[in-house]
């Protein structure tokens, strides 16, 4: 990381001063253009997190391990990013961040929609393009807000993000919600490339209503594809669906 480098040996910086960042590639970054509407990938394009500002309470630069060192409530801020965490440690030599504490990520978009994220802690792999998010006391949670103003809610235990394949994993107690059902499993696995949720585990259910018919079904695996809504389900398929009375039925 090159963030504006202090003298060597001078004391570590103290207070809210903001640095001006050249080059920041925080743990959450993929994670959070997942669920977003397809992009470029990152070296298509200037990067978006160029000419941004961090805070924190305290920086230290140790130049014997190699690592710069931000303590108390870091934050990280630009017109698309909000984020924010107790504590971040940049190793330099095997290019790795780690975040800890109440992190936070707010994640802006061009068309208007945005997503939201809290984990305890996480690491960001920067030569392998890979994060991987943790639950504390509290599951991992994420919102994101469509353009439209539709919500698409989830959480669970583990997120293993790998960028240079535009995938996520979703891994214990996953839970999601639409504007429509929810869906329950022990696991998930979300595609860019297909812009689709593969739920998995501990025989997956999903439940809500749809063109008027209440249904809960369940299966060995459940694809829902986020842009449409749809929802096929693969082995083992059991379930019902049920019209609901309206007064004119009744």
């Amino acid at each position: 990381m090159d963030i504006g480098e202090r003298a060597a040996g001078g004391p570590p910086s103290r207070g809210f001063a903001p640095l001006k960042l050249r080059r920041f590639t925080p743990v959450l970054a993929f994670c959070l253009c997942a669920l977003a509407p397809a992009a470029p990938r990152a070296g298509a394009a200037a990067d978006p997190l160029r000419g941004s500002v961090v805070k924190s309470e305290k920086w230290t630069m140790d130049r014997v391990k190699n690592r710069e060192i931000f303590d108390g409530d870091v934050s990280f801020r630009n017109a698309d990013y909000n984020l924010k965490a107790d504590h971040a440690v940049y190793d330099r030599k095997p290019r790795l961040w780690t975040l800890r504490g109440s992190v936070y990520c707010l994640r802006k978009f061009p068309d208007g929609s945005n997503i939201e994220l809290y984990c305890d802690n996480g690491t960001y792999d920067e030569n392998r393009e890979y994060a991987e998010l943790f639950r504390g006391r509290d599951l991992i949670r994420m919102k994101h807000l469509a353009a439209d103003g539709k919500a698409l809610n989830g959480r669970c235990d583990r997120i293993n993000a790998d960028n240079a394949k535009g995938s996520m994993d979703f891994l214990g107690d996953f839970y999601m919600r639409t504007e429509t059902m929810e869906l329950f499993s022990a696991n998930a696995f979300y595609s860019d490339r297909e812009r689709s949720f593969l739920i998995y585990g501990s025989t997956p259910v999903a439940a809500g209503n749809r063109d008027g018919h209440d249904f809960a079904m369940t299966g060995e695996k459940i694809k829902y594809f986020k842009d449409t809504g749809d929802v096929k389900l693969q082995d083992h398929v059991a379930g019902w669906v049920k019209a609901v009375e309206t007064p004119a039925r009744r």
